[in-house]
């Protein structure tokens, strides 16, 4: 009970007992209790606080409320006083001076964003009103008071829109009846108009003094809030464009230094030309100071734009194409280097893929000019693929942001910054320089970063640069008499040229030359190297355009000095240099990172380097294969290598990628696949995984799949051959002096195709083993023999000496007598590519055997086997007519659209009915012009060499790859790829089949086997020929010599009757020939057995 006592009493103990007190104990409860003593002073200090602060606010709030009262007040008696005022005198400058300041101060006092929005619309409102004659305004009359009273108002002016100016960004619920005292307000404190009744002096220094203290007090970062609260939509809200207007002129009127924020904040609103009206749009253009803008963005600000985040760089780029591109043509050349700089830096900020990926592009956009298809795992400027972005961007953005590569546009830019005292070219064709180092330098990092990001659009860019012409007029030079005669048709010449020289100026090329010269290996540092940033930019530029030009460039072209726009000199030493820096690359893929820049440039990857470089080397190459203008052994690596050592490592790479992929095969379910079907699953899954980690795993696989020709084609066979051998022997039941057949077939000789497709194509993979073949007779009984390999090929020879046969629809014949795929939709139904699909197992079965087949194949079906894209260039062994029209409408000077009437369309003779096909959507009211002439002779030429028989490529080659591991194929070309399955293209050497011949029942010094040589010493080309194709089914000779013939060619005694004729098993490479005693009759016998093709069936 409280007794009024605050003591606590003492405990006593009665019991007499002397309790044991623990000192420790004793001491941690008095220091516990010290701390809940402590820690209720403190709540009881803090309670205090809270009520005093309470107190406080609500003090605070009721002076406010009080304040707030008077200002109301006192807002009706301004306004009365205001208006009530006829003429302006000293007395009534100073009574309303007063209230004004007493208004703006009290409102300042007391505004809170929540409960005075309406208060600080109204307080805007009061400073516009006008006096009754004078129609001074209330904002303005202060300043016409006292020096002292003008210096508080414009402080309290300043505290006012610092006020105003955070309220307009923050304030999300504003209405236009409420914004427009306010922008009338900013406007009118930043207008000299409005001081027009103070002193001259005054007026200048009044209106730039507020709008640099709206400046200060981050005018720009709440006008972009404001602003981005307006939908596109409401573009016609009169508030966006008093916003935007006063930016412009707080910009024009401020210090550079609010350049940076109007950039940062305004020009980075997304879609800002979109949210304009017409009228307000073309204001702002016209005021925008975009010249100052870009000289001082190019200068010290460059830094702050390469610091932009995407989301502000993308929206930056836009609105600086909008609003420039139709200036450029005006700029003086100080402004249009500017543009192109700062144009440059925002292009390299865009990631890539962010504005076109390059698994969605747009239906009407032309097809992937990349020399490799279905292998082809890069795009350029990033390697591996960088994913898309996330964000999708709007596709008006995508509109303003299309400008950057229109042509027109690009022409501008170019001619803006050409050199005026320059003359392209001189009588004598010699070219000057036309443009200054750092304008290519910069131009060339524009244009890279231009075919990067809009890949889709790579060929209209280039081919626009093919035919751009320096300068505003056309030069000329003098002709003869007083006439002045223009300089060329086409400006490709010297553009390519300009850049082709441009790099061979630099010290990187007189490296990369001397370490050719003299057989030295290039370092992966070379690539790293700062110094040679610009260098390798204009190396990856030139490699793009001569791209270009070689797609839609025919061979008549190429090699006449006058129409290529390099002389084949320097083309072969260009050839050289890409040849080497491939190597470098693909060789050194596990030291150098391809995401990573080359030598510190800003955007070129060391993988797109490589695929570029790779690409033109590919071309290059071809070019040379098909008809040669490069010396000898050219392609070869001009520096040393180990082969023997190169060859045993590239076999264990690829054993090993083999084990793994086994390993991975093994792993997966395939109880609902075929063999076929997992084998060829597999391998796509792992070549989409592992193309861009084939290099890094083993860079000499890495050169193989991709620049094959630097190795010897004897040595890549050698390759191959070693990696079939492996594989044979990692395949269960295939090893061993006579496997056991996994698979079996009776084959009538009327039908060898049909029956072979009934009993093997089931097989697949399988076909790799040993396959029994029986003839059946026309009787239906089966012919006597056992199939130890050698009926396998002669079932293998005439399975394709019938599907081949044209007459059977599956293939045509060019007209120098090549296959390649029938083109029309009868070849493309389900049966016919079953059928193709068939034949690629039966052509990989003859390359796993080492086989050779008697059949001559289209370099351009051979080159969509392996994969790859085919270019004008290869059109005229299919249709020599329309690759001469091309090449008409290439170089046609007249008027296109009038003269020939072309779309983009082609017709197609399908069984004697002609289709209409369309190259693009709407193809058929696309006029061809000379702006898109290029892409139309691309398009035409891509339908009728890849389009039309893709379908049918792709089924061979996917039969094909059951049996050959793609990246076997790809160490060769289609040249190669035609000698690897029919053989050499050579003469058959007599040397070197005397020496890989034997004997059954005779001896090399017979007679008969002398006068045998003798006759074959003497028979013609052809003869020997047909002599070979009588013994081996084929009439080439085998690509590695006779000595590479399985079993070896033999000649057998035949027995003594002269009268039988020479037969032969072409399925054993056996002649069976007569003991003949005559030279002559011999002779005489043996042409005639060779002419008449008798062979296995009169044996």
């Amino acid at each position: 009970m409280f007794d009024g006592s605050f003591k606590s009493r003492r405990t006593i103990n009665l019991g007499g007992n002397k309790q044991q007190v623990d000192k420790q104990k004793l001491l941690k409860q008095a220091q516990e209790e010290r701390r809940i003593r402590e820690a209720e002073r403190a709540r009881l200090k803090a309670a205090e606080r809270i009520q005093a602060w309470y107190r406080g606010r609500t003090v605070a709030a009721g002076v406010r409320q009080d304040i707030r009262d008077t200002w109301d007040t006192e807002t009706i008696i301004l306004q009365h006083n205001i208006g009530s005022t006829a003429q302006l005198t000293p007395t009534t400058i100073s009574q309303l001076s007063s209230e004004v300041e007493s208004s703006v101060q009290k409102l300042l006092i007391f505004f809170r964003p929540r409960f005075d929005h309406q208060r600080l619309v109204q307080l805007c409102s009061n400073l516009l009103l006008t006096t009754g004659t004078t129609k001074n305004r209330l904002v303005a009359i202060p300043f016409q008071s006292t020096p002292d009273q003008q210096a508080s108002w414009q402080r309290l002016l300043g505290r006012l829109l610092l006020v105003l100016v955070q309220h307009l960004g923050a304030y999300s619920s504003w209405t236009e009846q409420e914004t427009e005292p306010v922008f009338t307000l900013l406007d009118t404190l930043t207008l000299m108009e409005t001081y027009s009744t103070t002193q001259d002096t005054q007026a200048l220094p009044l209106s730039k003094h507020f709008s640099q203290t709206l400046s200060s007090v981050d005018i720009f970062p709440q006008l972009a809030r404001f602003l981005s609260r307006i939908s596109i939509d409401e573009k016609s809200k009169p508030s966006f464009g008093k916003a935007l207007l006063l930016a412009v002129r707080i910009l024009r009127a401020s210090e550079q230094a609010t350049t940076d924020q109007f950039v940062g904040y305004i020009l980075t609103v997304p879609l800002l030309p979109n949210r304009m009206p017409i009228e307000i749009l073309s204001t702002f253009t016209s005021r925008l100071p975009l010249d100052n803008i870009l000289l001082h963005l190019s200068g010290t600000s460059l830094a702050t734009i390469s610091s932009l985040p995407q989301y502000k760089a993308t929206p930056l780029l836009a609105n600086i194409l909008a609003f420039g591109y139709q200036r450029v043509a005006k700029m003086s050349p100080s402004v249009s280097n500017a543009y192109l700089h700062v144009l440059t830096a925002l292009l390299g900020l865009v990631p890539r893929g962010s504005i076109e990926s390059a698994s969605k592009r747009a239906a009407d956009d032309d097809e992937d000019m990349d020399d490799v298809e279905w292998r082809s795992e890069t795009l350029p400027g990033s390697s591996p693929k960088s994913p898309p972005s996330s964000a999708k961007l709007d596709p008006r953005m995508m509109k303003w942001l299309s400008l950057a590569y229109d042509s027109n546009h690009l022409n501008d830019i170019l001619g803006s910054i050409e050199k005026s005292s320059s003359a392209a070219t001189t009588p004598t064709g010699a070219t000057q320089e036309v443009l200054s180092a750092d304008s290519i330098g910069e131009i060339t990092h524009l244009l890279l970063n231009l075919i990067t990001l809009f890949p889709s659009h790579k060929i209209n860019i280039l081919s626009n640069l093919m035919y751009f012409k320096f300068g505003s007029k056309a030069k000329t030079i003098a002709g003869s008499g007083s006439a002045q005669a223009p300089i060329g048709k086409v400006f490709s010449v010297s553009i390519i040229k300009i850049f082709l020289d441009a790099f061979t100026s630099t010290k990187l090329y007189d490296q990369l030359l001397q370490s050719m010269q003299r057989d030295t290996p290039l370092s992966f540092q070379l690539v790293m190297d700062q110094s040679h940033a610009k260098a390798w930019n204009l190396l990856a530029f030139v490699a793009e355009l001569y791209c270009q030009i070689l797609v839609t460039m025919g061979d008549d072209e190429f090699y006449d000095e006058t129409r290529n726009p390099i002389s084949l000199q320097s083309v072969i030493t260009l050839a050289s240099i890409v040849r080497d820096v491939a190597f470098l690359l693909w060789w050194n893929d596990n030291a150098l990172n391809m995401e990573s820049n080359v030598g510190g440039s800003m955007d070129l990857k060391v993988g797109y380097l490589r695929d570029i470089v790779t690409k033109l080397t590919r071309q290059l190459h071809a070019r040379d294969s098909r008809k040669a203008f490069c010396p000898k052994d050219h392609w070869l690596l001009s520096m040393p290598l180990d082969m023997n050592a190169f060859k045993r490592a590239v076999i264990q790479d690829e054993e090993s990628l083999s084990r793994d992929q086994e390993v991975d095969e093994h792993d997966g379910d395939d109880a609902i696949m075929t063999d076929s079907e997992h084998v060829r699953v597999q391998r796509s899954i792992n070549r989409r995984q592992r193309t861009s980690q084939l290099a890094r795993l083993s860079p000499r696989l890495g050169v193989l799949n991709n620049i094959p020709f630097v190795i010897r084609f004897e040595d890549r066979v050698s390759i191959f051959r070693a990696f079939v051998e492996s594989d044979r022997q990692r395949s269960p039941g295939m090893s061993g002096f006579h496997p056991h057949p996994v698979g079996q077939a009776q084959v009538r000789r009327g039908t060898v195709f049909e029956d072979g497709y009934e009993h093997l194509n089931h097989l697949g993979p399988k076909l790799k083993g040993r396959i029994a073949i029986s003839f059946v007779d026309q009787h239906g009984m089966p012919e006597a023999g056992i199939d130890g390999g050698g009926v396998f090929k002669e079932f293998l020879t005439s399975l394709v000496l019938q599907a081949f046969n044209t007459n059977y629809g599956l293939f045509m014949n060019t007209s120098d007598h090549l296959l390649y795929p029938n083109p029309h939709q009868f070849a493309q139904e389900r049966t016919q590519l079953k059928h193709y699909e068939f034949l690629g197992r039966i052509l990989g079965k003859a390359l796993y055997e080492g086989i050779l087949i008697d059949a001559a194949f289209a370099g351009f079906f051979l080159s969509k086997c392996l994969g790859q894209v085919n270019y004008l260039d290869d059109l005229p062994s299919l249709d020599p007519e329309l690759y001469r029209g091309l090449m008409f409408v290439k170089n046609y000077e007249g008027n296109f659209e009038k003269d020939l009437s072309l779309n983009f369309t082609v017709a197609d003779e399908d069984m004697g009915q002609t289709v209409t096909r369309e190259l693009i959507p709407n193809g058929a009211n696309t006029m061809v012009t000379r702006e898109n002439r290029i892409r139309y002779i691309y398009l035409t030429a891509h339908y009728r060499l890849n389009t039309q028989i893709d379908r049918q490529c792709k089924a061979f080659f996917r039969g094909l790859s059951d049996l050959i591991d793609p990246k076997w194929l790809w160490m060769f070309n289609q040249q190669e790829l035609q000698v690897m399955m029919g053989g050499a293209q050579t003469g058959i050497s007599l040397k070197d089949l005397a020496q890989n011949v034997v004997y059954s029942n005779f001896e090399r010094t017979d007679p008969t086997i002398e006068y045998f040589w003798s006759v074959v010493e003497e028979m013609s080309e052809e003869d020997r020929r047909l002599l070979v194709k009588f013994v081996t089914s084929c009439a080439r000779p085998p690509l590695m010599g006779f000595a590479e013939l399985n079993p070896k060619l033999c000649i057998r005694n035949a027995g003594r009757e002269e009268d039988r004729l020479p037969t032969s098993s072409t399925c054993m490479n056996l002649l069976k020939l007569p003991a003949f005693t005559s030279r002559e009759r011999l002779k005489e016998k043996l042409l005639y057995a060779i002419h008449s093709e008798a062979g296995f069936d009169l044996s």
